[in-house]
């Protein structure tokens, strides 16, 4: 079956002297290779959508309107509300030439509605086009980098190396960061606190965290004791636990859950604001239970955490990357002296030619760790977890 058209109502909110720039652009032949920018362009627009322009064999004009027909098909609402600014953005944040070619078209006879940002190609791309580029300020993208190593028991040196690498990465790509050494429990939620204050008005906020972490089933509030891992002891009958959950741990030893440095990150609610959240840790590998001896009367009231109680909007397009699959642990390279899988295949993905579509991230370091040599005694495989909600526009990095 082919791809339906929607040519009518692409027309209607994009405009029709828009559109047909776009087709004619294309038309004309000026991607090149049109295929794979064409391909480029659709993963960018419409990450869930990439196979279905892929089984496409369509060339030129009616190639365009397709991908601009799957882009509306998956989120009409986007479209009709700033399709102009969501394409412009897409298009000016891609290192493409000839996308970046067609940006300044477009701007030059309708600007956008808000200014978009202008990433320059690779120094290593020749420039080829006389087009101009036209006179807009970058839009600003922040991230807070915290690396502990533990130095005074079971250290991870390397953490630091990570983050460090990390913070290169993102640098390479426009991204101002802040980069923090051995951050204890409490100043690390403090420091969340002031980052998102101060970068209040970003286009984008990335946190990354390198370091110990783990998972707890629950939080111990009142009348209770944890006698093991797997142990709780309540006094009486009665007892209170909270919500637990992953967590990472403080350069002191004590826990911050990741609902605590999420609500923290979150908290101006700004959901034009893309936050993105990348955990570099292990997620632990055992949870706690409540057992008796003797069967008795007992009540416990479970608590929601802060983060279940807050409206979605709050937490609109967040994306939260976590090193590992829940209860798996995180590997260094070198014994724990070297860099983390993570970071070496995040900042692989980082170095290459293009933009680096966040949607996709997890799918393009889990290929890397696939075909790493590193297991566990029972062959499990480090692996990427990614949690997106929503996603409102496509965010390239």
């Amino acid at each position: 079956m082919g791809i339906t058209l929607y040519d009518e109502e692409l027309e209607k909110y994009l405009g029709p002297e828009f559109y047909e720039q776009i087709c004619r652009f294309v038309q004309q032949g000026k991607l090149k290779p049109e295929r794979e920018v064409l391909e480029e362009l659709n993963r960018a627009l419409t990450p869930a959508q990439a196979g279905k322009f892929q089984n496409s064999k369509s060339k030129g004009r009616l190639a365009i309107r397709e991908v601009l027909s799957i882009w509306y098909n998956s989120c009409p609402s986007d479209v009709q509300n700033n399709g102009r600014e969501i394409f412009l953005d897409v298009l000016s944040s891609s290192y493409n030439i000839d996308l970046q070619a067609l940006a300044c078209k477009l701007c030059g006879s309708s600007p956008p509605v808000r200014k978009t940002r202008t990433i320059a190609p690779s120094p290593a791309t020749p420039v080829t086009h006389s087009t101009p580029s036209p006179s807009l300020p970058p839009a600003k993208r922040s991230a807070l980098i915290v690396a502990n190593t533990y130095s005074s028991s079971d250290p991870l040196p390397g953490c630091k190396t990570s983050a460090q690498k990390v913070k290169q990465a993102f640098e390479s790509r426009g991204i101002v960061c802040q980069l923090e050494i051995d951050v204890s429990a409490q100043n690390l939620i403090k420091m969340v606190d002031e980052f998102t204050v101060k970068n209040a008005d970003c286009e984008a906020r990335l946190f990354y965290f390198s370091g110990h972490g783990g998972n707890e089933a629950f939080r111990i509030q009142t009348h209770g004791e944890a006698l093991s891992e797997d142990l709780i002891m309540f006094e009486g009958n009665r007892g209170k636990l909270w919500e637990g959950g992953d967590f990472v741990i403080g350069e002191d030893g004590l826990h911050v859950f990741k609902d605590q440095i999420l609500s923290s990150f979150a908290q101006d609610n700004q959901p034009a604001v893309h936050k993105i959240l990348m955990f570099d840790c292990c997620r632990g590998e055992s949870s706690k239970e409540m057992g008796a001896a003797k069967m008795k009367p007992f009540k416990l009231e479970i608590m929601r955490s802060k983060e279940a109680n807050l409206k979605n909007i709050h937490y609109k397009n967040m994306v939260i990357l976590n090193g590992t699959l829940p209860h798996q642990v995180a590997w260094c390279t070198s014994s724990g002296q070297g860099v983390t899988k993570f970071c070496s295949y995040l900042c692989s993905e980082l170095s290459k030619p293009g933009g680096v579509n966040i949607s996709a991230l997890d799918e393009a370091i889990n290929a890397g760790l696939e075909k790493d040599s590193a297991a566990d005694s029972a062959g499990h495989r480090q692996m990427v977890e990614v949690t997106k909600r929503g996603i409102s526009r496509p965010f390239i990095l």
